[in-house]
């Protein structure tokens, strides 16, 4: 029996479409073009995919990403949304609004449209499960979506998580496994809900829960008082979401555009927690089989820089056992069956830290769907049988007039920096249109006669690093950045 095969896909920052519209937001400094690199992340799902499946994403992947995975044994078939990739423009030229919409929206309107598979074809079966890191033996192609059995179809749906819009994706493609109900992802995925987690564990919980400006000023004040605090939107995201608090000026002025909000007929709803002093940050990643079975998949340290991810990195057996000694996963393993218990089944990645003084932290939040940890311990499957460990991170950049996906390959390749072998050493690259997209959007709006954007066009590059130690991958990374500076690339972080 062959096994079956699989459509990975999904959106990220998903916790943005999970938010109430009605509630109050924090104040935050605009970032135009993180939107559409957050939105071409889907790339990175690739891991999860065999040889047969495929990867849904919303732009089609760069030909020389594909043949760079490929070369590596990472093999997939592809389809995509928007056919353009790596700085090409389109006809009629795209707009963000047309661009953004969730990709189970787009996939369904694509299928309803009849370009691509339609409910006829076939029912699909939506599991949480996923097949090894990569395949071999089948050679993939460049933009299609079929198999070695020649179907545009596959069994199994894989998503990153699931949001309002899977629905309607699902309504063409009617699973035999659901998926779990859309008000329990949304509620094991609140801040709240990790909060109240530790507190019916009998775990120590340092989160507040408030429920107006007001309170944030009387609650919070008694938090300043010992020191700086967060305030975190109950559907925050990395680098959005959550605000240091560590003034009464700042407090005020963030209280007070809450009010004018609350005066509008929005409602607050956040969590105060101390700013506590870290030692770690770690996440662990598992799976909840619809079941009800409990699996452990991976350790993860975090590269975390002030309240934004910077990469993640497969811990050491070590620290796993002083986990274990600590109890750690004992408490995780009671928190993941009341998730279950509360309808969720599916990937779980649960970030925990370690302060100053070595008091454990098991739970700071849950996300109930895929995650950067969990693909890199994907990756690591494969780094792993040559005895090897990689380094997922990426750069945010700047990119100079004429940047092209391609010729920035061959330069990586020709500083013998680009991984060629899992037998070698390098950087693997992991996406192409989350470097581009912005610079492809701008091209979009030139063709329709809009003002030129100001600045260089924002992207991010995703890599795996892959060395013999951790000093040999930060060597490589300042070899790459050292590339990218060559090529006029701005490097922000």
């Amino acid at each position: 029996m062959s096994p079956l095969r699989k459509t990975v896909m999904g959106t990220y920052d998903p916790e943005t479409r999970w938010r109430d519209s009605g509630l109050s937001s924090l104040p935050a400094l605009a970032d135009r073009d993180r939107e559409p690199v957050v939105l071409c992340m889907d790339e990175l799902l690739f891991p999860f995919c065999g040889p047969d499946d495929v990867l849904y994403t919303r732009c089609r992947i760069h030909d020389d990403l594909r043949g760079h995975l490929d070369q590596l044994g990472f093999k997939f078939q592809s389809r995509h949304v928007f056919g353009w990739s790596g700085g090409q423009t389109a006809e009629p030229p795209l707009t963000l609004e047309q661009f953004k919409p969730c990709i189970f929206r787009l996939a369904a309107q694509q299928g309803r449209s009849g370009d691509g598979h339609t409910a006829g074809e076939a029912r699909q079966y939506v599991v949480a499960g996923a097949r090894g890191p990569h395949g071999s033996g089948t050679s993939s192609g460049t933009a299609s979506a079929y198999g070695s059995n020649g179907s545009l179809v596959t069994d199994l749906l894989s998503p990153y998580a699931i949001t309002e819009d899977t629905a309607a994706y699902l309504s063409l493609y009617p699973p035999v496994r659901p998926t779990p109900p859309l008000e329990a992802v949304v509620k094991v995925n609140s801040k709240f809900y990790s909060n109240r987690m530790l507190q019916s564990l009998g775990e120590k919980a340092y989160g507040i829960e408030v429920h107006s400006a007001a309170e944030i000023e009387s609650l919070g004040q008694k938090l300043l008082d010992q020191g700086a605090y967060l305030i975190k939107d109950p559907f925050g995201v990395s680098g959005k979401g959550n605000l240091l608090i560590d003034s009464n000026f700042m407090q005020s002025r963030v209280a007070s555009h809450l009010r004018k909000q609350e005066e509008s007929g929005l409602t607050t709803r956040f969590l105060l927690e101390p700013f506590l002093a870290k030692e770690t940050d770690f996440s662990s990643q598992w799976l909840i089989r619809d079941t009800g079975t409990i699996e452990l998949i991976s350790v993860q340290r975090m590269i975390n820089h002030q309240l934004n991810y910077g990469g993640s990195m497969t811990a050491d057996s070590a620290f796993a056992d002083r986990l274990d000694k600590a109890g750690y996963f004992n408490v995780l393993e009671q928190a993941l069956g009341r998730m279950f218990q509360d309808g969720y089944h599916g990937f779980v990645c649960v970030d925990s830290m370690i302060l100053q003084g070595g008091e454990l932290v098991p739970i700071v939040e849950i996300n109930a769907r895929k995650s950067m940890g969990l693909i890199n311990a994907y990756l690591d499957r494969c780094w792993n049988r040559f005895d090897k460990q990689g380094w997922l991170t990426f750069l945010s950049v700047g990119l100079p007039a004429g940047f092209e996906f391609a010729s920035f390959l061959h330069t990586l390749r020709h500083s013998e920096l680009l991984l060629q072998s899992p037998e070698e050493y390098g950087v693997m690259l992991l996406s192409s249109n989350t470097l581009t997209i912005n610079q492809t959007l701008a091209q979009h709006a030139a063709q329709t006669g809009s003002s030129p954007r100001r600045g260089l066009p924002k992207g991010r590059l995703y890599v795996s690093v892959v060395g013999r130690d951790e000093e040999h991958r930060s060597e490589i990374m300042t070899r790459l950045r050292g590339v990218l500076s060559d090529l006029s690339v701005k490097i922000y972080n």
